[in-house]
């Protein structure tokens, strides 16, 4: 009866459990689809931010290429792994809309999910505590550097790195801690494998990301020639050299992947055997652990010594920093360059306040306690935290390891206060038994406790989430395209397929952070913004728009430009004034307009307006001989606007000559005499004489 009572309570216990972490998960899910409304627009979808449309336009060609989806040349070295499985999922619906479309804008959200479950293996094996697994789910779900980041729609590489490197942490921390060999250990091994396989073949600076495996290891080797049981590293490097067996085969097979980043893991999984090898003689010598740390130590300075030496590497460490010396982005500033720690809280969320404490906490439990399973995610804190400040795009790598250790944090925090039991790590003889990370013995953990704890809990845990949650949507908000960009790129659409105008006469030149955007809809051509990098800020705050006209024509179809907010600094002779202000028109000052940008559209607020790259008509004729310049004006009607275009023109011996964009009937002079310049005259840049330009 007794041994029928427990098998109820152990089964109750594992449906709390895992009814606590659906809700972690769909906590997950839900930060993540602020941008719904802003993603699914009518028939479109509409990705957020730039790079994404980068990705959709890789699948896409991916999917063209046959029934089978074969990747293109240009994402074979890169981020093969993310497109080839990108494209396999949007198979079976195709290009488009509710294809191609569709997969990549819900992929990030898969992969938060799928992050979120591997932090919560992870921080619930390395404390022994099922409730440190729950409050890491939860905070990493409303941390804004991940939540952005896996947002609905916001598809760039990033969310895929995160899956694999929260996969590769677990399964470490698994081998870590655990001193039997089982099936369950060798699904671990191969699951380690697969996430460092995963890792080289999905990004090309993917070694960034496997390298805090290399101190991480050489700590956990410390620990181990401590321990009187039996090494667990064996398994992990099983793990590490299958991974690079893996990518080593899939690169030669497929041509996936930079030599440099292959080549990177194997000497990894080969450092990794050395490692081993050192362990195990120091163990049969019964040395201390100061052996070891002496002989890593000189081995790291003589592989660093050595590979200064190879020309390739040196020449890959270089533009590894140039990488980190690019500025053209706000991703590029550190977490805190803006506003110090505000902006650190503002981009990690509270897990970051939670976790910094308790990484001295790490250390300490890992040396006592002989777990080098705590050092592991240690040094992913550390590592991800010193790029994190260099460049906050990686804030959202440091996100899932943060908020392991904040995990820990919180269910310290609350037992501090009474709220809770402490963690295990903190416990002493006299305190409850630890929880399996199963969650089978969670029970007396995750019982209900009474009304006021219950409502202090919900109090710290809604500073926690409620400031989170928050933080993100707001970032997500920026994110999101400008209905003002949308209209323009739904407008530009219609009338390239209406008029039915071949790339690249249909490119469109913006502003870079928004390039692929307007051109992946407008054209298909997604892969590059450099072009628009290199010129349109050059071209707006030039003051000769007509004479950019060479470089652009066969190159360039459109411009779409924005409001700036000038502030009357902005000159009226600029191309940014006299295209975004004026529509092309003359200036009262000495700024004579443009003759090679026609304005087609403006979006009702005037936020964005579109003007076509033309030849434009050449208006020629006589004028008064003490003239030393001639008006010439028309009224012109565009979707969301009508202005007057005026052109001016010099008089030379009684004669002017000047090149106009936009048809229309012109007033010429006083407006006695007029000329009707047609659409066809302005596209095909025929020229019109006025009989009397008096």
């Amino acid at each position: 009866m007794a041994d029928g009572a427990e098998t109820a309570s152990d089964e109750g216990r594992r449906i709390r459990v895992r009814t606590a972490l659906a809700l972690a998960l769909l906590l997950v899910v839900v930060v993540r689809l602020p941008t719904v409304q802003g993603v699914f627009r009518d028939d479109w979808v509409v990705l957020a931010s730039n790079d994404p449309y980068f990705y959709r336009y890789l699948v896409d060609q991916s999917l063209a290429n046959g029934p089978i989806p074969a990747l293109p040349d240009l994402a074979i070295r890169g981020e093969p792994l993310l497109v080839a499985v990108l494209a396999l999922a949007a198979a079976p619906f195709g290009p488009g809309t509710w294809g191609s479309g569709a997969v990549v804008a819900w992929y990030p959200v898969v992969a938060a999910v799928l992050t979120g479950l591997f932090v919560y293996g992870a921080a619930t094996r390395l404390a022994d505590d099922a409730r440190v697994g729950l409050a890491a789910t939860g905070l990493l779900a409303v941390t804004p550097a991940h939540a952005y980041r896996t947002a609905l729609g916001i598809a760039d590489h990033h969310a895929f790195d995160y899956v694999w490197l929260a996969l590769t942490v677990f399964a470490v921390v698994e081998l870590l801690s655990r001193s039997e060999r089982d099936r369950r250990t060798w699904l671990a091994a191969s699951g380690l494998a697969v996430a460092v396989a995963a890792q080289a073949l999905s990004w090309e600076a993917a070694p960034l990301l496997l390298f805090p495996l290399a101190p991480a290891l050489a700590l956990a080797g410390l620990v181990e020639v401590r321990r009187p049981e039996r090494e667990r590293l064996t398994p992990v490097v099983t793990g590490l050299v299958g991974g690079a067996a893996l990518a080593t085969l899939v690169h030669l097979l497929l041509g996936w992947q930079y030599e440099s980043v292959v080549y990177a893991l194997d000497l990894l999984a080969l450092g990794s055997v050395g490692l081993l090898t050192l362990v195990v003689a120091v163990r049969r010598l019964d040395g201390p652990w100061w052996w070891l740390a002496a002989t890593e130590a000189g081995l790291a300075g003589a592989g660093v010594l050595a590979l200064q030496r190879v020309p390739s590497v040196m020449s890959d460490l270089e533009g590894g920093l140039r990488f980190f010396a690019a500025a053209n982005a706000a991703e590029l500033a550190g977490v805190g360059s803006n506003y110090g720690a505000v902006g650190v809280l503002v981009i990690l969320g509270f897990a970051s306040v939670l976790a910094a404490p308790t990484l001295a906490f790490a250390v300490v439990w890992g040396w006592r306690r002989l777990d080098p399973a705590w050092f592991v995610v240690a040094v992913y804190v550390i590592h991800f935290g010193v790029l994190a400040a260099l460049q906050r795009r990686f804030a959202g790598e440091l996100a899932p390891f943060a908020a392991i250790l904040g995990g820990v944090g919180f269910v310290l925090l609350a037992s501090w206060f009474d709220l809770v039991r402490p963690p295990v790590p903190r416990r002493t003889d006299g305190d409850a038994p630890a929880v399996a990370a199963d969650g089978g013995d969670a029970g007396d953990e995750l019982v209900v406790p009474d009304r006021t704890r219950v409502a202090l809990l919900a109090g710290l845990a809604g500073v926690a989430v409620g400031s989170g949650s928050l933080y993100a949507a707001l970032i997500d908000r920026r994110l999101v395209i400008a209905d003002a960009t949308y209209d323009a790129a739904r407008w530009l659409t219609a009338y390239v397929d209406e008029h039915d105008i071949p790339y690249p006469q249909n490119y469109v030149l913006s502003k870079w952070g928004r390039n692929r955007v307007y051109n992946y809809f407008v054209n298909g051509e997604a892969a590059s913004y450099r072009f628009a990098e290199q010129t349109y800020e050059d071209f707006l705050f030039s003051t000769d728009a007509d004479g950019w006209y060479e470089e652009f024509v066969d190159r360039v179809g459109f411009v779409v430009t924005r409001d700036l907010p000038h502030l009357g600094l902005i000159s009226a002779s600029t191309v940014q004034s006299t295209l975004h202000d004026r529509y092309g028109s003359a200036a009262i000052t000495r700024a004579g307009g443009v003759g090679h940008f026609r304005a087609m559209f403006a979006t009702e607020d005037g936020a964005r307006k579109v003007f076509r790259v033309v030849p434009g008509a050449t208006i020629s004729g006589s004028a008064p001989e003490d003239s030393d310049e001639i008006r010439l004006a028309a009224n012109v009607s565009i979707p969301n606007a009508d202005f007057e275009y005026v052109r001016r023109a010099s008089v030379s011996d009684g004669a002017f000559e000047v090149t106009v964009a936009n048809p229309g009937t012109y007033r010429v002079g006083d407006g006695r005499a007029t000329v009707t310049v047609t659409e066809t005259m302005v596209q095909n840049g025929d020229a019109v004489v006025v009989d009397d330009g008096t």
